[in-house]
């Protein structure tokens, strides 16, 4: 989860079980969801692609709606219902992939237990998003170590610190603390002893708590080995640093990597390998940059580079890195590992007026780097403890989604949001992806081309290199969809496709039934790029 302003203090042999494609016979497509298709996710070339050859901008929303959160205030709500209308919600601002947190206290209540109910709420999830043309990544998330490392009720902090919350991760039984205060340093809940404590004892694997975290991965990874609508696997978010240097830290972090991917190919031993997502620490979220985990212990042919970009939002300093430098850092760090970059976490929390210029540039910066990236968060109650660990359980919450506290009244989508999130983006582009802007694309390739466009007003793009090209009316927007076969651009009218500045685009809503389409002839031509 994000962070508001903080400063903190066996190898991958299974990775031959991996290339990118099928293990066996399990199916490499999911069944078409609205006219839009899932085949099952891969890494060609540091590029991620699907196993079709295109290459595919995974774009849309943190879901934290099964995540289990530490109840801080015992008459609000830590989270909200989530059911099918929030994926049909997230599928008409033109979302594919849902990043959906989940907990490792709720998968393992006692020691060596896997909680097949709460995987069945997870499959349900995977079901719905699937059914509306979205992917999922399954994310262990954690915030703060876990839900019990909050100050008690009574308990004093010394004068220079501040009561720490319980947030989520890691099972009580998995807490190991040495007694160290659970009290942070200027409300930074990371800046806890006990937080880097408990960190520390997971890293050096004390009473085997590592071991346990590793066999659930290998357990939820042959959950999902036939599903190719499940993305991949984020291995753990915004990881503290624990007790050591930053260098010391990224290389335990890295070890502790090698083993969760390891852990998750021998699970889909018999069905399809998913893309594994790793994080640098929790100091990225908060600086921009930190040491990342050795080179040589990120090896799998699947493995994504996934930092957290919060430049120019909730930084400790906004004027460095900008949101344009923070890209910058990002792509040179996945460069390193020769991996794909996709941010899991981005987001504005004020004034949705003031944000929307920063937010249209980040969509801007994700076309530059033409990859994608998920917004921090669909949905967040007066129960959360962002909200109860901020004093603002009497305040609007201020996201995509923001309701009034405590009473929980939606308060209606901002359309400053709403338009930047929803603008027009290639969701699947045969070949390479050669241009992105906010005027069109181009690219090289043959096969099925799918875009998404949003409002009511039909799109109708200028095409070159495509042929059956067919605009369909979706909720929220329009369903672009051709053929390919060598060279290829869709753009504006009168555009030759991403060749012209990266403006800002318009959400809107559509006004017409979904469901309607008519075709839009063949484009003939080579691209402008």
């Amino acid at each position: 989860m994000k962070l508001r302003g903080k400063v903190l203090a066996p190898a991958a042999a299974a990775a031959m079980l991996c290339t990118g494609t099928v293990l066996h016979a399990a199916p490499a497509t999911a069944d078409e969801s609205n006219g839009w298709t899932l085949p099952q996710l891969t890494v060609t070339n540091g590029t991620l692609t699907d196993v079709t050859g295109r290459t595919v901008l995974l774009r849309g929303m943190n879901v934290n709606q099964l995540n289990d959160y530490a109840r801080n205030d015992p008459n609000l709500p830590t989270v909200a219902p989530l059911d099918d209308t929030d994926f049909a919600q997230m599928a008409a601002l033109g979302v594919d992939v849902v990043r959906l947190n989940i907990a490792w206290s709720a998968l393992e209540p006692t020691p060596g237990a896997f909680d097949e109910g709460y995987v069945a709420r997870i499959r349900s999830a995977v079901n719905q998003a699937k059914a509306h043309g979205i992917y999922t990544v399954l994310d262990m998330h954690q915030d703060a170590w876990g839900k019990t490392v909050g100050t008690p009720a009574g308990a004093t902090c010394p004068s220079f610190m501040s009561r720490g919350y319980g947030w989520d991760g890691a099972p009580g039984w998995a807490t190991i603390t040495d007694g160290n205060t659970t009290c942070n340093i200027g409300h930074l809940r990371e800046a806890s002893p006990a937080v880097a404590d408990a960190f520390q004892h997971f890293y050096d694997n004390t009473d085997g708590i590592q071991d346990h975290l590793v066999a659930t991965w290998a357990r939820l990874a042959a959950e999902f080995k036939d599903e190719p609508a499940v993305a991949g696997y984020d291995l753990m978010n915004e990881p503290n640093p624990g007790l050591r240097d930053p260098f010391t830290a990224a290389a335990q972090l890295g070890r502790y990597y090698q083993r969760a991917i390891a852990a998750i190919r021998q699970g889909e031993r018999g069905g399809m390998a998913h893309l594994a997502m790793f994080e640098p620490s929790a100091i990225w979220s908060a600086l921009g940059l930190d040491a990342t985990p050795p080179t040589q212990d990120i090896t799998d042919p699947l493995a994504v580079f996934a930092p957290h970009l919060y430049s120019e939002s909730i930084n400790v300093d906004n004027s460095f890195p900008t949101i344009e430098q923070g890209f910058d850092l990002a792509e040179a760090a996945a460069a390193r590992y020769r991996v794909p970059l996709w941010t899991g976490e981005w987001g504005w929390f004020g004034d949705p007026a003031a944000d929307e210029s920063k937010v249209n540039r980040f969509v801007d910066q994700e076309n530059a780097h033409r990859m994608g990236g998920a917004w921090w968060s669909w949905k967040q109650t007066c129960g959360d403890p962002h909200v109860v660990a901020g004093g603002n359980t009497d305040k609007p919450t201020g996201n995509i989604n923001p309701v009034s506290c405590p009473s929980g009244t939606p308060l209606g989508q901002p359309a400053a949001y709403a338009a930047p999130l929803a603008r027009a983006y290639p969701r699947a582009a045969p070949g390479t992806l050669t241009s992105l802007a906010a005027d069109g694309f181009a690219g090289e390739g043959r096969g099925r081309l799918e875009a998404w466009y949003p409002g009511g007003q039909r799109p109708d793009p200028q095409a070159t290199g495509v042929t059956g090209l067919v605009v369909t009316q979706v909720a929220g927007g329009w369903q672009v969809t051709g053929t390919t076969n060598g060279r290829y651009s869709l753009g504006k009218p009168g555009t030759a496709g991403g060749t012209g500045s990266a403006s800002s685009g318009s959400a809107g809503s559509a006004t017409g039934s979904a469901g309607s389409s008519e075709s839009a002839g063949s484009g003939t031509g080579s691209s402008g790029s």
